[in-house]
């Protein structure tokens, strides 16, 4: 699973064991509450630092977390053997201080950093990371499907350690993302204890760990309190205690942080946001990130060996029907009205806050909004108008189920507006509403014809490219197949084959053949992406300093960024000496600093050294449910024109 964006997976009844599936936070009232009396009862109140979000921890197991607020907590418990750099996204050493390849580009050695200890106070040495990746590398293992985009070409009996700090292993063809391997570090001494059998439903309730905290309690679905690990390695953060608080309700947490019961908004409305203008001692920010919605098509589900399944309405196999339902949709009437201006119209998989790999359809075959030629497309494709105004074609009308998931205000907000434009072609659109989990297994299951819903992309774009191959559609049997990544069930053997061609590329090569795919993507249509989602963000700059935004950029986030941790290590109380954090890792707290200008809201209460550290962040996440990715929910139907 991709970390801290993932969303529906494999792991589906995993989850499910462990008890995602239990009742969300306390009344509305109850919540906002909470952080204060959190933040009252910690022993050093005024370095809590209290981090609302509307997305809730459904476990503490890192092979079977699926939420954003998941992955965002495994990142501070666990040490990765490195980090997306925090300026740039180049490679970063974290566990490993170093590592090199072989000249044949087969044979990888990392050096492990000296000195580290587990939570529980035994020496972290190389026997543990080999172990991890033994285990993260077993063949059809819940591990291996969790980690598969990073370790799919590591030769399993390759692994070993080599010495007490360093470890080599062997890789099938040269794979340049062996220097990203973004994958949660374990303790062999406590994971040994557990079989293969027994990972999906361990709860790990009491997760030993290398990073910068540790967890002092958990509440699922509700609140995890994180304290400082006062010997991480990279130096002691600043803030004491970490609480991560959920919202059902983003109004409640909007006055939570007017009053100070919460430090950091994520995942408010995009009305909620602007509300906040003006807040004394409250600093807002918009940035762009690497998150997109989309509306998938059943391209005509099917499983791994290719039987089909489902009951999907065969008519979306036919391109000519999904190319004329990517012209009849406005995006930029989705940007205006949705997310009131805080995201812009999508195209390509890859969003452009990653350049390098951002493909730009030619101006000749852009999707833009143009039912004329969309009504066109039907019609030379057979689908004449019928009675009620829905098309017909050998005596079948052309009506299509659309899903979304519940939780999210934003889907629900675009659901009317595509049933609308659609209609307007001649497609009737019934449409449901459903929970995440219902709608996931159904998508596995192959019965639906469309449904909305996100991804966020990782610096590297390997596992997003990963989604769309033949080898992630479904597997298992009836009633319920497992859900493989692949929830429009493409399969196309040259994108296949270039996919597996990027593997063993680097710089302007790979460049050149990721967008080679895209180009794949686009024009076959298993998606009409709609929007490249901004998230509107708020936090309490009179209390707070320090942050490491990434990239070192105006906008770069702050916290939730895109596989990376930074932040966290550096956060302390606005006012504290700088040296309190200076000496840990990543924390400068000037970077960017002269480029940056404070937002409206950052009129009052702003010290100094908060002006000089502190911009917001943006990444986006979706409202509430099981599966969650790193995407926010934006305007509620009431936000509508």
């Amino acid at each position: 699973m991709l970390r801290s964006i993932a969303r529906r997976g494999p792991l589906l009844a995993a989850a499910l064991a462990l008890g995602a599936g239990v009742a969300l936070a306390a009344p509305v009232a109850q919540a906002a509450n909470a952080g204060q009396t959190a933040r009252a009862s910690s022993p050093s109140a005024s370095s809590t630092f209290v981090v609302g979000d509307n997305g809730a921890v459904d476990g503490m197991n890192p092979y079977v977390g699926q939420t954003q607020v998941d992955f965002e907590i495994y990142g501070l418990i666990y040490d990765n053997l490195m980090d997306y750099g925090q300026t740039n996204y180049a490679p970063a050493p974290r566990l490993a201080t170093s590592w090199s390849v072989s000249k044949n580009k087969l044979v990888w050695t990392y050096h492990i950093r000296h000195g580290v200890k587990w939570s529980d106070g035994v020496p972290l040495t190389a026997a543990d990371v080999a172990y991890t990746f033994w285990r993260d590398t077993i063949p059809n293992s819940t591990e291996f499907s969790d980690n598969s985009s990073y370790v799919a070409t590591i030769v399993h009996n390759s692994i070993k350690a080599i010495g007490k700090y360093t470890v080599q292993m062997r890789v099938t063809k040269p794979t340049p993302g062996m220097d990203l391997l973004i994958v949660p570090i374990i303790p062999k001494h406590i994971w040994e204890h557990i079989s293969e059998k027994q990972v999906s439903s361990f709860p790990n309730n009491n997760p030993v760990g290398s990073g910068p905290f540790v967890m002092s309690s958990f509440k699922i679905n509700q609140s995890v309190t994180l304290q400082a690990n006062p010997h991480y390695w990279g130096g002691k953060p600043g803030i004491s205690t970490l609480i991560f608080e959920n919202f059902t309700n983003p109004s409640a947490e909007a006055i939570a942080l007017k009053n100070g019961s919460i430090d950091f908004a994520e995942g408010l409305t995009a009305s909620l946001f602007n509300s906040l203008k003006g807040t004394p001692g409250v600093t807002l920010d918009n940035a762009p990130s690497g998150n997109w919605d989309e509306l998938a098509f059943n391209n005509g589900a099917a499983t791994v060996s290719g039987k089909p399944i489902g009951n999907g309405n065969p008519a979306l196999k036919d391109l000519n029907v999904r190319r004329a339902i990517s012209y009849a949709l406005n995006r930029p009437q989705l940007v205006r009205r949705v997310f009131l201006g805080y995201a812009q119209p999508a195209s390509s998989v890859i969003p452009p806050i990653y350049p390098q790999y951002h493909y730009t359809p030619p101006a000749s075959a852009l999707y833009s909004y143009d039912p004329a030629k969309a009504s066109q497309i039907l019609t030379a494709d057979g689908w004449k108008m019928g009675p009620g105004g829905i098309r017909v074609k050998d005596g079948k009308k052309l009506v299509l189920r659309l899903f979304y998931g519940s939780s999210s205000s934003t889907y629900s907000a675009d659901a009317p507006y595509i049933k609308s434009w659609l209609n307007a072609i001649g497609i009737g659109v019934t449409v449901t509403a459903m929970s995440d989990s219902t709608l996931t297994q159904d998508i596995g299951n192959g019965d639906y014809d469309l449904f909305i819903w996100g991804w966020g992309v990782e610096p590297n774009p390997d596992f997003q490219l990963s989604v769309f191959t033949c080898a992630q559609r479904s597997a298992g049997s009836p009633p319920n197949y497992t859900p493989g990544w692949s929830d429009s069930f493409f399969c196309n053997k040259q994108y296949d084959q270039l996919y597996a061609e990027q593997k063993t590329l680097d710089g302007a090569a790979r460049t050149k053949v990721v967008k080679q795919m895209e180009a794949i993507l686009y024009a076959q249509e298993p998606y009409a992406l709609l929007t490249y989602d901004s998230d509107p963000q708020a936090f309490r700059s009179d209390l707070f300093t320090g942050y490491a935004p990434q990239p070192d950029s105006k906008n770069g986030l702050m916290l939730f960024q895109e596989v990376s941790w930074w932040s966290y290590r550096c956060l302390r109380p606005a006012g504290s000496s700088p040296s309190l954090t200076d000496r840990n890792i990543g924390c400068n707290h000037e970077i960017g600093a002269p480029a940056r200008a404070a937002a409206p809201a950052a009129s009052s209460g702003l010290s100094g050294g908060v002006i000089g550290g502190v911009i917001a962040a943006i990444v986006v996440i979706a409202a509430g449910g099981l599966f969650l990715f790193r995407r926010r929910s934006s305007a509620t139907a009431d936000d509508r024109e």
